[in-house]
């Protein structure tokens, strides 16, 4: 009887004690850390641009498991020719910021030589994933544009340069180019799985037998001209403007921002994938500013009063509008402005017209950036 309830008690303090455990927060095992690792790096491109090569990539702004970073290191690889990057190439470490775009400037190659480069983040001890190796076949360098003009219109900003159009070239690296990659997949056997790059298989010559109906695809001819690039204010040049690729030696830039300094130069490119281009023009600056008039008011009329003449006319449509101006010409007298108006008034008599004599009056409106209309057609009239 006792042993029984002994037995019970035993029972109910495990039962207490499990609960009270519970109720401490245990809940297994803890979480393990955040990682810092840098993710892949996005935006890796490769350029032959002037006597170098460039090499660019964009920061991350966090880890692999979403730790902001302050700051960190991207380590550039670079090699010329077919060796291993990872143990021969040159590495290059620079400190960045979160979403900063970092470009490495590297020496120019001899001509028709393999250019080899990538990329990946590093932060402490740890390392990101490296890019994939981008390579291109270095050219002679290509002659930069010059005599860059730039100046605002209506429009925007209008462009203006002089220089040749660069004969195109392929820069584009071929497997077999590099030894040791192969140039075609093998398939069962020891066969192509497919035809060689460059080539096609006809519908007519399907079935037709080993070899036949092969027909060669003539690659696209390499595009070549010239890329205008804008930055604002102190930033850094980045993309080519649209419309892209110009084999005319001017632009219109219709969304310049206004307001602001723009800068501009442009280089001479041989090749779009991969880019090989110039070193930059000239660079050209100028402020944004508004330029355009608003409409010229309606509506002109010239009333006579008691006081003097009275001029009314129908406000401009246009919205930025911040004053109209008068203008008067009479008998032996050149056209001068009597009065300036602010925007929202129709109407203001000239006390100082003389009695008998055939004055003739217009009228222009003025914008917020003090452009001014064209004059209204002039309206005589004359006080009684």
């Amino acid at each position: 009887m006792h042993h029984g309830r002994r037995l019970l008690g035993n029972t109910l303090l495990a039962a207490a004690l499990l609960v009270a455990l519970g109720a401490c927060g245990h809940r297994g095992d803890p979480l393990p850390p955040l990682r810092h690792t840098p993710p892949a790096l996005q935006e890796f491109r490769l350029a032959q641009r002037g006597n170098g090569l460039e090499v660019s990539v964009l920061a991350p702004g966090s880890s692999v498991d979403g730790i902001a970073y302050e700051s960190l290191a991207i380590e550039f690889l670079s090699v010329e020719g077919p060796k291993d990057i990872e143990k021969t190439g040159r590495k290059r470490q620079v400190l960045a910021k979160p979403l900063e775009r970092m470009v490495e400037t590297l020496p120019l190659p001899a001509a028709g030589s393999i250019a080899r480069a990538a990329a990946r983040g590093i932060y402490g001890k740890e390392k990101g994933p490296r890019t994939l190796t981008m390579g291109l076949v270095v050219q002679s360098e290509v002659k930069a544009p010059g005599g860059l003009e730039v100046g605002l219109t209506e429009k925007g900003v209008h462009l203006a340069w002089t220089g040749d159009v660069p004969e195109p070239v392929n820069a584009t690296v071929q497997p077999a180019q590099i030894p040791g990659l192969p140039s075609t997949v093998p398939g069962p056997g020891g066969r192509p799985s497919s035809p060689p790059s460059g080539t096609a298989t006809t519908p007519a010559a399907a079935g037709a037998g080993e070899g036949a109906g092969v027909a060669r695809i003539e690659p696209e001819k390499p595009k070549s001209g010239f890329l205008v690039y804008r930055r604002v204010g102190s930033a850094a040049y980045t993309r080519p403007l649209p419309p892209g690729l110009l084999e005319k030696r001017a632009l219109q830039d219709a969304v310049a921002p206004r307001g602001e300094k723009v800068c501009y130069v442009v280089r001479a490119a041989a090749s779009l994938e991969p880019l090989v281009e110039s070193a930059a023009s000239n660079e050209a600056c100028l402020e944004v500013r508004d330029i355009s008039p608003p409409a010229a008011p309606t509506g002109l009329a010239v009333v006579p009063r008691e006081r003097g003449l009275e001029v009314v006319w129908t406000p401009s449509a246009d919205g930025d509008v911040a004053a109209y101006r008068v203008y008067r010409e009479g008998p032996g007298e050149p056209r001068r402005r009597l009065a300036e108006i602010p925007a929202g008034g129709s109407a203001w008599t000239d006390e100082a017209a003389k009695p008998g004599v055939a004055y003739r009056y217009s009228l222009t409106a003025v914008d917020q950036a003090g452009n001014e209309s064209a004059a209204t057609a002039p309206v005589e009239a004359s006080r009684e």
